[in-house]
């Protein structure tokens, strides 16, 4: 299949009066038109003049989607603030970009400009949901059906927040600081051989033991950092902690384990469990609550409770295939 050169993009994400740094170009009906220079601003008058003539979206080159990437990633704010735009865009453009440096943190997780682009990020994604309430529920179709790392670690730092805000026990800071700590979360991964992490088997008990030091690694390479509120490390350090006293690396249990680590335990659990591993298919909504929820001794069902909840009845259902009765069981434990 021939993969173009060019790639379509939305007119209305560009902002005015800003100089672009990529080429726009016009789709004819034989090739491809220069529109636009990338040395060119663009302004309002070339907008009205798009949008009167029925011209809703421009294309870029292929080999221009970085700097487009980079682009949308710097005016991401303006576009969240922007009221002409579309909520279903805005959470479409937070998501895709919370993957984008979510992917490069994992490259690069010492970086410090890869760090501030996670800070901002994750308050985009904050300043999402709180103009957006109901939009969840919307975000998690976008999520991708496989397991990376990479996707993981943004779909956690989405579902953390949005349980932070459910909780309605934290202000705007605390759920940045929850957020940007279960964004980091699994960052020590990046120091543990890729050979493990994509071994298509069941680890050994002494590859298992090598993938929980991910915890301790992320611990430290954050610890220290200025960039990382000190809040936004008990995520990275609890997320695997068990209120029983199994977890690791403390074996913390109870009380000890902070609110942040209860959190950000059933954001990992619920994504891991519905997401396609490597060694197993992903299973249902449905499913993976029913299980979290038969796990009085590790997981606080208050959280859980929360994460019904927030899923609402749709969601629940989803590819279930018992009668509804299930689900309204389930439901009303909350």
């Amino acid at each position: 299949m021939k993969i173009s050169r060019y790639i379509k993009i939305d007119l209305e994400l560009l902002r005015l009066d800003t100089i672009l740094g990529f080429d726009l170009y016009l789709k004819g009906p034989r090739r491809y038109v220069l529109y636009r220079s990338h040395k060119v601003s663009f302004n309002d008058r070339v907008r009205q003049n798009l949008l009167s003539n029925g011209v809703n979206s421009l294309y870029v080159l292929a080999q221009d989607w970085s700097k487009y990437k980079s682009y949308i990633e710097n005016n991401l704010t303006s576009i969240l603030t922007d009221p002409q735009i579309k909520m279903e865009t805005k959470r479409q453009v937070v998501y895709q970009n919370s993957l984008n440096i979510a992917r490069d943190l994992i490259t690069d997780p010492t970086s410090p400009k890869t760090v501030k682009r996670s800070a901002r990020v994750v308050e985009n994604i904050v300043e999402l949901h709180i103009k957006d309430k109901e939009g969840f529920k919307k975000i998690i179709y976008l999520m991708p059906e496989d397991y990376k790392i990479y996707s993981h670690s943004a779909n956690v730092a989405t579902y953390s927040i949005a349980l932070g805000m459910s909780l309605s026990i934290f202000s705007k800071n605390e759920l940045y600081e929850l957020g940007f700590g279960a964004f980091l979360h699994d960052i020590g991964k990046s120091r543990v051989p890729r050979e493990i992490l994509a071994k298509p088997e069941h680890l050994t008990s002494e590859e298992f033991e090598v993938v929980k030091r991910h915890v301790c690694y992320g611990r430290l390479m954050v610890e220290g950092n200025p960039l990382v509120p000190r809040q936004s490390i008990l995520p990275i350090l609890c997320h695997h902690e068990r209120l029983s006293g199994e977890g690791y690396p403390e074996g913390r249990k109870g009380d000890e384990i902070p609110i942040f680590g209860l959190i950000t335990a059933v954001a990992d659990a619920f994504d891991a469990m519905t997401t396609n591993r490597i060694y197993q298919k992903s299973l249902s909504t449905f499913k993976a609550m029913q299980i979290l929820l038969a796990d009085d001794r590790n997981y606080d069902r208050r959280i859980l409770f929360e994460m019904i909840k927030l899923l609402g009845p749709d969601k629940m259902a989803e590819k279930q295939q018992q009668n509804e009765m299930d689900y309204v069981q389930l439901y009303s434990k909350s």
